[in-house]
């Protein structure tokens, strides 16, 4: 199992960074490496489809929202159909916490097994250039 981990200060409140966080459905913060998402369902078990970008392979992907918590500012979500990606057991959190009247902090945490244990390292890569796309669309959404 490889994971992922990135924390990074926003400079927005943590409710505004939530609202954008918060939004399985949405399509502002996978600019660059999603060409499109669908949604089905609401909440708990909702589904949602990534259409990736030819950029970085093409094909989709499927994750399933396993906790959406608006108290503490967490979204966590599973991959439940992996299409052309080299891993298994995907899964992702993100926890948005206060600093300040006028911060947050944004952690995201990722974890896969990669099919073949040579690819590891590739593999983490790509992750983490998808979260520093991530981010940066949240900053952008954010005007920073």
């Amino acid at each position: 199992m490889l994971t992922v981990e990135i924390a990074r200060r926003i400079a927005a409140p943590a409710e505004k960074v939530w609202h954008y966080v918060s939004d399985f459905s949405g399509t502002v913060l996978t600019r660059g490496y999603v060409a499109r998402v669908e949604c089905s369902g609401q909440g708990k078990g909702a589904l949602r489809t990534y259409h990736l970008d030819p950029a970085i392979g093409g094909g989709a992907v499927v994750e399933r929202l396993v906790e959406l918590d608006n108290v503490e500012r967490v979204i966590a979500y599973d991959m439940v159909d992996y299409g052309p990606l080299q891993w298994a057991d995907y899964g992702g959190r993100i926890q948005v916490t206060p600093a300040g009247p006028d911060e947050s902090m944004f952690l995201i945490r990722t974890r896969f097994c990669p099919i073949d244990p040579a690819q590891g390292e590739q593999l983490r890569e790509l992750s983490r250039s998808n979260i520093g796309k991530y981010i940066g669309n949240l900053e952008a959404a954010l005007g920073l």
